[in-house]
């Protein structure tokens, strides 16, 4: 659906090219080869404004922003805050540099662990299982060294590594941060009054993006130092940025706003239903907005947060449940032999609405039942058992078969959605849904949240939706960071990088801080010509030359390296 929704956007995009070239103004004279074979990209032009497409990418370019950029650069100047704010941005020019060295540091060490992880996974051999007899003692557990690697690197693949559903939350957060970035780079420039040529924003195929543009060749006249500033200053802005995100989670801002707004935390002992995949079994049967607060006999109200004991559970039944073997239940003997065993045979095809139960005394002596009066306690309580011992006269405990995967869910329903109208408010407060599947179904078909609505006013997944929002805008904004001070050409890192080295190049008195009010004479040679000094000329900028074009096919190099063994290692989890 999302390839049909960009073939036709696009389609139209280049139909409504197409047909304004044809609209064109006529021209009597013969048209140069190259124009039969090229169109022009412009879609719309003003006087302030320039949409243009060419190869699937959409940019429109705004240049009323230019008088509000000059606004500030000239108040700026004049600001008493301009030493403070200029001594800011040298510190992130420093920040920037020191980024840039991590960035490297981080590509090798990632490289070197998703090799191992790849590694791991294509060649992981099982460790050898003997066969012996032991006493039914319980045996001490011994912790085995792990030759497992963690993959430190996951791309952001919507509908591979990411819910696909995501995919306008991760958007809006990638346009959020490379906003922030470039507004980095234009706050720089007006500190230096350097003026700005326009701003704008881009698409390409589905991904967002933001720029700024200055006029050509006035940011690299520059000196050194307020150089430095405007390169480094989008990626400094990155960091504050994650900064502040930080101290807003760390300062719990959220978990006081939220009460304030009409929402109930429940984090402590259940899950808020946000949203069920329209294709999962689930859809229709568990309500949105009912509190899911026991997991088969678990219940999620433990020591840590419900979030947690949920996946634990649900990933991992089998070593987390608080009763081993499980519990069964008490059912007359001869209720239980009435039944047939049709559905315990493997050929026999599986049956929605029965399961195989065995007695814990006769583990041969399997029945097909319905699940439901044993997993439901609410409607039909049954007594629980260990053993027969814990029955009745006449009874057997019985309980499913090990490879039933049978898995009650024990929710409430709130007030305000019984009685609505969608089929949940006939029952009771409490509610017990059967599942018979694999349990990471449910991980993945159903959205859960910790904040629960008081009122059916107030959208059940607005905190969700704010919680995905926050935790994209923290993982994007210093991945992009780190990105963008790679020492590559087309980013930041490589320009910092370029503005380093004419630095280190230059003269001492260039680089020393007050080298941005030597006049520009004296830059150009017209002094030392003049009283005969012959000009300085470094002996090693042609190494420290090479050694830029080194590091630029390194980082290049490892990028590329990073990216494959990513791919890898996201196609082998699936």
């Amino acid at each position: 659906m999302l390839l049909l929704v960009l073939a036709v956007f696009w389609g139209l995009l280049y139909a409504y090219r197409a047909h304004r070239r044809r609209k064109g103004p006529a021209s009597f004279l013969p048209a140069p080869p190259s124009s039969l074979t090229s169109a022009s990209p412009l879609l719309f032009a003003s006087r302030s404004t320039r949409i243009t497409l060419h190869n699937l990418h959409l940019s429109a370019q705004l240049s009323s922003f230019n008088d509000i950029h000059l606004s500030a650069s000239a108040r700026l100047r004049r600001s008493r805050w301009k030493v403070l704010v200029t001594s800011a941005y040298d510190a992130g020019s420093i920040l920037g540099a020191v980024g840039m060295v991590g960035s490297l540091v981080l590509l090798v060490w990632a490289s070197i662990q998703l090799a191992l992880s790849l590694y791991d996974q294509l060649y992981a051999i099982p460790p050898p299982h003997t066969p012996a007899l032991h006493k039914r003692d319980a045996l001490p557990e011994v912790a085995l060294p792990s030759n497992s690697h963690q993959a430190p690197l996951t791309l952001i693949i919507p509908g591979v590594t990411t819910p696909l559903s995501d995919l306008p939350v991760l958007l809006v957060s990638l346009l959020t941060t490379q906003i922030i970035h470039e507004l980095g780079h234009a706050v720089a420039a007006a500190l230096e009054s350097v003026s700005l040529s326009s701003v704008g924003l881009g698409l390409t195929v589905l991904l967002p993006s933001a720029f700024v543009a200055f006029p050509s060749g006035e940011v690299d006249s520059l000196p050194p130092r307020p150089r430095l500033r405007i390169i480094s200053a989008g990626a400094f802005h990155n960091l504050l940025f994650w900064l502040a995100l930080v101290i807003f989670s760390w300062a719990r801002i959220p978990s006081a706003l939220w009460p304030m707004l009409g929402y109930s935390d429940v984090s402590l002992y259940g899950r808020v239903v946000v949203s069920v995949d329209e294709s999962s079994p689930l859809y229709g049967h568990l309500p949105r907005g009912a509190v899911i607060y026991k997991v088969g006999d678990d219940t999620l109200n433990t020591g840590r947060r419900a979030a947690e004991r949920w996946e634990a559970l649900l990933t991992d039944r089998s070593s987390l449940g608080e009763h081993d073997p499980p519990l069964g239940w008490c059912a007359e003997e001869a209720w239980f032999a009435a039944h047939n065993a049709s559905c315990c045979t493997p050929s026999h095809p599986a049956i929605p609405t029965q399961a195989c139960f065995a007695p814990s005394s006769e583990p041969a002596f399997e029945r097909c039942v319905d699940p439901l009066p044993f997993l439901d306690s609410a409607s039909t309580p049954t007594h629980r058992c260990m053993t027969a011992i814990d029955c009745g006269h006449a009874q057997l405990c019985v309980r499913p078969r090990s490879d039933q995967e049978l898995l009650a869910l024990t929710l409430h329903v709130p007030s305000w959605l019984r009685g609505n109208g969608d089929g949940t408010g006939e029952d009771g407060a409490e509610r017990t849904l059967v599942w018979q599947g694999d349990s990471t179904e449910i991980l993945r078909d159903v959205s859960v949240g910790d904040w629960l609505p008081r009122s059916h006013m107030l959208p059940i997944g607005l905190p969700l939706l704010f919680s995905q929002l926050f935790t994209y805008l923290q993982t994007l904004t210093l991945s992009l960071y780190f990105f963008n001070l790679l020492p590559l050409p087309f980013l930041d890192g490589g320009q910092l990088l370029d503005a380093l080295h004419s630095w280190w190049s230059a003269p001492s008195s260039i680089r020393s801080p007050t080298a941005e009010s030597v006049p520009l004479s004296e830059l150009e040679g017209g002094d030392g010509a003049r009283t005969g000094r012959r000009p300085q000329v470094d002996p090693h900028a042609h190494v420290r030359k090479d050694l830029r074009g080194v590091v630029h096919v390194c980082a290049g190099a490892l990028l590329g390296i990073c990216v494959v063994l990513a791919l890898a290692n996201a196609y082998l989890d699936r």
